[in-house]
């Protein structure tokens, strides 16, 4: 709807082990948090490479112009918190979504954080 750019670069053949509608959930819920938040003319990149190990993949998603303070960054992942509250009735959703990711990552034996780059903010999960 805000006709914001999405960049992909999906390493061909990886695969995770999972349930597939919760790592579907997973992928949706941080590309729809990423289209929530980055203002008109931000872009969305998403990514998905094997990890160094070799037995992770790595899926990335980065937004521009969504900058968020050092002091929430640790508090993404709980439940209803918001960084901007005065931001809920415009964006819409009642604040679960990253706090399902996470609980998704870590049931499938993987990790995920959150971190600034580039003027703007990146989720990074790593799934077996």
């Amino acid at each position: 709807d805000k006709g914001l750019p999405l960049e992909s670069d999906i390493a061909p053949g990886l695969a995770v082990h999972g349930e597939p509608q919760a790592i579907t959930r997973l992928v949706s819920s941080l590309i729809d948090n990423a289209c929530k938040y980055t203002p008109e003319g931000g872009t969305i990149t998403v990514t998905l490479a094997a990890a160094s190990d070799g037995r992770h993949a790595i899926y990335r998603v980065n937004n521009t112009g969504n900058v968020i303070s050092p002091e929430d960054l640790p508090h993404l992942f709980d439940r209803f918190y918001r960084a901007d509250p005065s931001r809920s009735k415009e964006s819409g959703g009642f604040g679960i979504g990253l706090s399902v990711a996470r609980a998704i990552a870590e049931k499938h034996g993987g990790t995920i954080r959150a971190g600034q780059k580039g003027g703007g903010l990146a989720f990074v999960c790593s799934l077996r």
